[in-house]
């Protein structure tokens, strides 16, 4: 029992440092933005515009706008004693339509069963921390903290302009199932999942940058596998798929899942319980209100979300006696808190529900509903998804699983005890319905 209370204490303190890290290591404070110039920006974020330009005035402007927005938006904070502060981000010369870019989320247009999937995020070097084995909490059941720091798992990425959410969030959450064996794992290549994923059925989009299914992320990753980051590189555009696709995907290491575990849907304690003994998880949210967000606990998302955006979440906890969610997003270490997003979590998350009435702008496919049921903090809980039979494959083999991956830069020869994975159903006639496009896609 005493065991115990001193592990809870132990993720309490640790969830406490990394809040207090977080707010520490921000170049710019949210009191400071009315200071803040458009040159100051331009060279903080590596803008090249020519000065004078008429492309330098649109942008300027823009900006001027954002701020003009940020202090808005603080004060009104301020007056409804809200839990977090809006500051300088990268995307305050962005137009509202260059912004919409970045939604790429389209989960299923209808719920799953076990065997399928959703989606992740993207690529690019990013926070390091202790590895995931050091971080995991011990624990079986939620309790006031629980799941990942900030500091720890996937490395932060940057989407860039481009709506690849649904392809980086897939391969974070594989890497995070490599990385909870305790061994150093590899990036894995998000920019093969854009380039190649087929979208068929044009849910929402035309797959790459424009938004594909998580469905079809894993069922690629399970039918042919992905390269790592350093064989095939991010590039925040939708290339042509360099393999023929006749087989296996051809590289020296490539990661494969058996499939995809698929979470009650609206439902808080299957999620809490997931992040402390499974790993993190992908969740769909609402992400059009988190551009100006800049720390603290968010506590402004509304009941009615569309669901357009795809997120890692990595853990929870409290916060001057606020829960939260704790996700890491993908639009680079310069947004939020280094890259992180803290979200209330409500007392009665379950019934903090809404509508998404715009499906088919996010989440739906054709033929779907007109509109969903989404419950939780900007929609958290309606879609969670965890990757299965996570493995490294080398070359012809059948793979490495779980605690048996070696990482890309490791030179070990041996292997640890494999560790057992979870149970995957077998295919439902939804998943047989999309290997069946699959199918037809590659033989056009």
């Amino acid at each position: 029992m005493r065991t115990g209370s001193l592990a809870v204490f132990a993720v309490l303190l640790a969830l406490c440092q990394c809040c207090d890290a977080l707010r520490a290591t921000k170049s710019h404070t949210a009191d400071d933005v009315s200071f803040f110039s458009f040159a100051q920006f331009a060279r903080d974020y590596g803008r090249k515009y020519e000065q004078g330009s008429a492309e330098y005035l649109h942008r300027r402007a823009l900006f001027e706008k954002s701020v003009l927005a940020i202090q808005d938006r603080n004060a009104h904070n301020m007056m409804e004693g809200r839990q977090w502060r809006a500051g300088i981000h990268p995307f305050m010369d962005w137009t509202r339509e260059e912004r919409k870019v970045l939604n790429g989320y389209k989960p299923a247009h209808a719920q799953r069963n076990s065997h399928q999937v959703s989606l992740l995020h993207e690529s690019a070097r990013g926070m390091r921390g202790r590895s995931f084995g050091e971080a995991w909490a011990n624990m079986t059941a939620p309790s006031a903290a629980g799941g990942l720091t900030a500091e720890s798992g996937p490395t932060m990425r940057n989407q860039g302009n481009c709506g690849s959410c649904w392809a980086i969030s897939a391969v974070e959450a594989v890497e995070a199932q490599l990385q909870k064996s305790g061994v150093l794992a590899p990036q894995v290549s998000a920019q093969a999942l854009v380039d190649c994923v087929p979208n068929p059925q044009h849910c929402g989009g035309t797959g790459g940058c424009d938004g594909a299914t998580g469905e079809l992320a894993y069922a690629f990753m399970r039918d042919y596998g992905i390269p790592l980051e350093d064989n095939l590189p991010y590039t925040a555009q939708t290339g042509s798929c360099p393999q023929s696709l006749s087989g296996p995907w051809q590289a020296a290491r490539r990661v494969r899942v058996d499939g995809w575990k698929q979470l009650p849907s609206n439902r808080a304690e299957p999620l809490l319980n997931a992040l402390v003994n499974d790993g993190p998880v992908v969740v769909a949210v609402d992400g059009n209100p988190w551009f100006d967000y800049d720390s603290g606990v968010f506590d402004s998302c509304s009941k009615d979300a569309i669901l357009g955006h795809a997120v890692l979440a990595k853990g929870y906890g409290t916060d001057g006696g606020s829960r939260f969610w704790l996700i890491q997003n993908s639009w680079g270490s310069g947004w939020g808190e280094q890259g992180h997003i803290r979200l209330l979590m409500h007392q009665d998350e379950e019934q903090w529900c809404g509508t998404d009435n715009k499906p088919k702008e996010g989440v739906g496919c054709d033929g779907g509903p007109a509109e969903i049921t989404v419950c939780g903090a900007c929609g958290i809980l309606y879609d969670p998804v965890i990757p299965t039979g996570v493995r490294l494959e080398c070359g012809g083999d059948a793979g490495l699983r779980g605690s048996q991956a070696v990482a890309s830069d490791t030179r070990q020869e041996g292997v640890i005890a494999p560790q057992a994975t979870a149970d995957v159903a077998e295919p439902g006639a939804e998943e047989k319905e999309m290997d069946a496009l699959l199918k037809k896609y590659q033989s056009l």
